[in-house]
C-alpha cells in the first residue's frame, strides 16, 4: 500500500469529526496534562518520535487508522507512559522506572524485525553480542509480528541510539510495513495531544511547527 508524502509546509485544515471528538475527550485531555507536568514527558517525546520516524514513512496520513500513540494506558499497574500500537499489537512501549528514587528514569521496548538484524551482524558475532547493553526477549510473541520477531528492551536513550543506526531503523521499519497495512483495533486510544508534541505540530494552530 502506498501512502501519499505530507508536505509539512502545508496548512493543516482544524479537526472535524472523531478527531475533532477525540481532542476534546476530557479524559484524553487529563491523562496528556499529568503526562506533561511529570519530569519524564521529554524523554516521552523523544523516544517516541525516534520511533516514529524511523519506523513509519508516512506519519500523518497513517494516523489513528494504522497506528495510534496512548497516553498513561492503564496497564502494567499504572507505570505505562505510552505505547504505539498497530493491528493488535504494541510495537513501542515507555514505562516509569520501578524504583522510586529514580522516578525520571523511562524504559521499553520495541518489537522489530529479528532477520534484519542478523542481516546486519558480522561474521562471528551475534546481535546480542554487538549490542550488550540492550535486552533481546523472545518470551511472548506477538500474533500479528508472525514468526519474525524480537522485543528489544532498554533504557529510553538506548532505544533512541539503537533507532538512530542503520540496522534497527530498517528492522523496526520492516516490522510496520507488514502492520501498516491493517487497520489497528485501538485506534479509540490515540491521543491527539501527544502525538502533536511527537510530530511537532503547533497545538493552537494545528499547523506544522
Amino acid at each position: 500500500m502506498t501512502y501519499p508524502q505530507t508536505d509539512r509546509t502545508a496548512p493543516v485544515p482544524p479537526p472535524v469529526g472523531l478527531e475533532a471528538e477525540m481532542r476534546a475527550d476530557p479524559k484524553k485531555q487529563e491523562k496528556f496534562a499529568r503526562l506533561a507536568a511529570d519530569p519524564y514527558f521529554a524523554q516521552v517525546v523523544s523516544a517516541n518520535q525516534a520511533y516514529l520516524r524511523a519506523a513509519v514513512p508516512h506519519l500523518a496520513a497513517t494516523e489513528r487508522d494504522h497506528w495510534v500513540l496512548s497516553c498513561l494506558p492503564g496497564t502494567n499497574g499504572g507505570r505505562r507512559l505510552s505505547t504505539v500500537s498497530m493491528k493488535r499489537m504494541e510495537v513501542f512501549v515507555l514505562l516509569r522506572h520501578e524504583e522510586p528514587e529514580d522516578d525520571t528514569a523511562v524504559h521499553g521496548f520495541m518489537v522489530v524485525r529479528e532477520s534484519v538484524l542478523h542481516r546486519y551482524a558480522r561474521s562471528g558475532q551475534g546481535v546480542e553480542e554487538l549490542n550488550p547493553h540492550l535486552t533481546f526477549d523472545r518470551s511472548r510473541p506477538y500474533q500479528d509480528a508472525g514468526d519474525d520477531q524480537v522485543r528489544i528492551c532498554g533504557w529510553y536513550d538506548e532505544l533512541i541510539a539503537a533507532l538512530a543506526e542503520e540496522p534497527f531503523a530498517v528492522a523496526a521499519r520492516e516490522l510496520a510495513a507488514s502492520l501498516l497495512v491493517g487497520i489497528t483495533n485501538n485506534a479509540r486510544h490515540h491521543n491527539y495531544q501527544l502525538a502533536d508534541q511527537v510530530l511537532g505540530r503547533a497545538v493552537s494552530t494545528g499547523q506544522p511547527l
